[in-house]
């Protein structure tokens, strides 16, 4: 995949992706669901019988141990539909959390197998909406509105067959309240649906903004900002609350006449029978039996009075998230490079590489020699992180190709180019864990003193050494800080550990400070002897060592040699470097 993904936004999805996504994991909730079916019909059991005592009543020379058998029934099936609801909901929770396992599992595994362009198109706010809020609201749908609404639609049914064996006509009327109130959610399913839709658009603004606001809170304090103050979380909120408001004034209303309706049985059954039995057309214990049912006949039927609505949530969440899985990944390769063909040159053949529309670089050809240091130089966004980045397959080329050795790098399996490749990013990644444990993630299956050898060689083992638990130091919120300086040399020590022949470095020592930056130097020395290194910088001085420097400009490579070269040649380089003496210059008086 050449070009990078644009924000999420819901597809259209039926409700049937849900159980696609759940797998295996769905045969549980079947399960859930009968016996939720056989409580909702347990309900109407004791009524049954009821009717069965009103006629006894109305007999003569009824047998009073019929009215007492007609009794324990109706205790046995209420006894029933408690056994049977408590294993319903035990059953739909325990499958919609191993549903929501499963989901999540395959929304995570599926966007670490996309490209970056996925996390530089949606926010972090947008990407928690999915993984979070969007697949959490299934489990309320899964544990609890798939049996409701299963009980609202079959029970109903069932019992609407047999009172038409009783009498048409009355078992007719009680239809009435169900007509209307689907028509009017089904009104309401057209309003909601585009709401929804802004619902989910406006509250990923607002994860968005207050994730800003709480990670920039040093800033805002210093800045004097509160969340009132603070313009996208202000605007965010704002519209948030109107929507709401917006929807409300047509739920609410809407909502209120269909309680109204699922209650108006009797309102119903009452004239019509009352007519029937003057009539003739129905005895007086049925009529009475219709009045009682009624009342219950539509109870199960009242939980789907916010359908529409939650359809709409579970429906816009469900169309992000079939958003997201329809990414396409990037696709494996087959081939692996042995130890020997890793140590290898680089090259870049004709590539050129476009997020969405935009070419951001064009025909750029490069042979990047193997265990020499090269440097990527240039204006901000002239192309050379992203050049860089194309190596390790973070984006896919949209022409031309990238060589190791021999091999093109998307003929590769993934594990294998990421086992030959290091990246120390520009912003040092830190785990909520110990120093020990953000080391050895370099590699699995390492020693301790692989570990404290790799801190040494990053000059960062006296620094661990000197804090109170050493390398079992918690890191995060809840643990030590460290400066960036300190986080980039972990993320150094991590790379040796990683002993990767191919070393990327972004940025590594551009917000470090003098004695952390000739600390990072002394690491770097330890790091890249016999590596293939490419290191991206604004600080000249760190590469005038360089084997070699490609300057980049609008995409391309407008000059390539060694430091002394470029002078000479008193081109891009050169003047760069003007500019950037001059500033040290002006900064060190």
């Amino acid at each position: 995949m050449s070009k990078a993904t644009s924000a999420v936004q819901p597809k259209e999805v039926r409700m049937s992706y849900l159980f696609e996504l759940a797998g295996s994991k769905k045969t549980g909730l079947y399960v859930a669901v009968l016996f939720s079916v056989l409580s909702g019909l347990c309900t109407f059991a004791p009524y049954l019988m009821v009717f069965r005592t009103v006629l006894f009543l109305f007999e003569k020379n009824g047998d009073s141990q019929v009215a007492f058998r007609y009794g324990l029934i109706a205790a046995a099936f209420i006894l029933l539909r408690f056994i049977f609801q408590t294993i319903s909901v035990s059953l739909t929770h325990y499958g919609a959390y191993t549903a929501l396992y499963a989901v999540r599992k395959k929304i995570c595994k599926h966007i670490g197998e996309v490209n970056l362009g996925f996390f530089t198109d949606n926010s972090t706010g947008e990407v928690k909406k999915v993984l979070m809020e969007d697949v959490e609201r299934l489990e309320q749908f899964l544990a609890h509105q798939i049996p409701d609404i299963t009980v609202a639609v079959v029970v109903p049914l069932s019992v609407l067959g047999y009172l038409l064996t009783v009498n048409i006509p009355m078992a007719l009327v009680l239809m009435i309240p169900i007509i209307l109130t689907l028509t009017l959610q089904s009104l309401m399913m057209v309003f909601f649906t585009p709401q929804m839709k802004d619902f989910s658009l406006i509250q990923g603004q607002l994860n968005s903004a207050l994730l800003q606001f709480v990670n920039g809170m040093p800033i805002m304090k210093t800045y004097n900002l509160t969340a009132d103050t603070y313009q996208a979380y202000a605007h965010a909120g704002k519209e948030f609350n109107a929507l709401w408001k917006r929807v409300s004034r047509v739920a609410a209303p809407v909502s209120a006449v269909c309680k109204v309706l699922i209650e108006s049985g009797i309102f119903f059954t009452l004239p019509l029978g009352g007519l029937l039995y003057l009539s003739g057309h129905i005895e007086l214990g049925s009529y009475v039996f219709f009045v009682i049912m009624s009342i219950v006949f539509l109870s199960s039927y009242s939980n789907l009075m916010n359908f529409a609505q939650i359809f709409s949530q579970i429906s816009a969440g469900l169309g992000r998230i079939k958003a997201v899985m329809d990414i396409p990944v990037i696709p494996e390769g087959t081939r692996t490079l042995s130890p020997d063909q890793s140590c290898s040159d680089i090259t870049f053949s004709h590539v050129s590489f476009a997020y969405q529309e935009t070419e951001v670089l064009h025909d750029v050809c490069l042979t990047i020699q193997k265990d020499s240091l090269t440097a990527f130089v240039g204006a901000s966004g002239a192309g050379k992180s992203t050049a860089a980045q194309l190596i390790p397959r973070f984006w896919d080329v949209t022409k031309g190709s990238i060589y190791i050795g021999e091999q093109d790098v998307k003929d590769l399996m993934t594990e294998n180019l990421m086992d030959t490749v290091s990246f120390v990013f520009q912003d040092a990644f830190m785990l909520e864990d110990t120093i020990y444990q953000n080391i050895a993630i370099g590699r699995s299956g390492c020693t301790r003193e692989e570990v404290e050898n790799a801190a040494k060689a990053a000059q960062i083992h006296e620094f661990i050494q000197s804090l109170p638990n050493s390398y079992e130091t918690y890191l995060g919120a809840a643990g030590v800080k460290m400066s960036g300086g300190e986080k980039q040399r972990v993320c150094i020590a991590r790379a040796i550990l990683k002993k990767a022949p191919i070393i990327i470095f972004d940025e590594a020592t551009s917000f470090t400070d003098l004695e952390n930056e000739r600390k990072i130097q002394l690491a770097l020395g330890n790091l890249l002897k016999s590596r293939t290194t490419i290191m991206i910088a604004h600080r000249l001085h760190t590469i005038v060592h360089a084997d070699n420097i490609c300057v980049f400009q609008e995409g391309k490579i407008a000059e390539t040699g060694t430091h002394t070269d470029l002078l000479n040649q008193n081109g891009i380089y050169a003047q760069m470097w003007r500019t950037y003496t001059q500033q040290e210059m002006g900064v060190s008086e």
